[in-house]
């Protein structure tokens, strides 16, 4: 699955390849784990990226559940995970709504996908 071009790179956040791209990069980057994260690991990981410093607002800790078995609860916690990481996109005015829904797709796989509502009130859907 392709997700990531390089023409999104310089993409405005207000199209719709830039819209694609930020919400792609704030999910898919590793945002950093919590005491309550490392604690239902079992793990000391911090995780993060190289960018924290530079850019907080993108990363989802979304990856803290990568070993978790997949129940309710995990699904509970993906979703959350995920209205975090694009919770900046509407804090700055970028999107109006943001929909996230998360699914047992197959045993042991997980479905994603969310609807952004932008500004001007058009909805698209980003699979993921």
């Amino acid at each position: 699955m392709k997700h990531f071009n390089l023409n999104a790179l310089t993409a405005p956040t207000s199209t719709k390849e830039g819209m694609k791209h930020a919400v792609l990069q704030s999910i898919y980057n590793h945002g950093e784990s919590t005491q309550n994260d490392r604690s239902r690991m079992s793990k000391n990981e911090r995780g993060g990226t190289w960018s924290n410093d530079l850019l907080s607002i993108v990363g989802s800790r979304d990856w803290t559940l990568q070993r978790e078995k997949l129940t309710e609860q995990t699904l509970s916690l993906a979703k959350r995970f995920i209205e975090e990481a694009l919770s900046w996109l509407i804090k700055q005015g970028y999107a109006k709504a943001i929909e996230v829904f998360v699914w047992e797709e197959k045993p042991n796989q997980m479905g994603r996908s969310v609807i952004i509502t932008l500004v001007d009130g058009e909805k698209f859907k980003v699979p993921l």
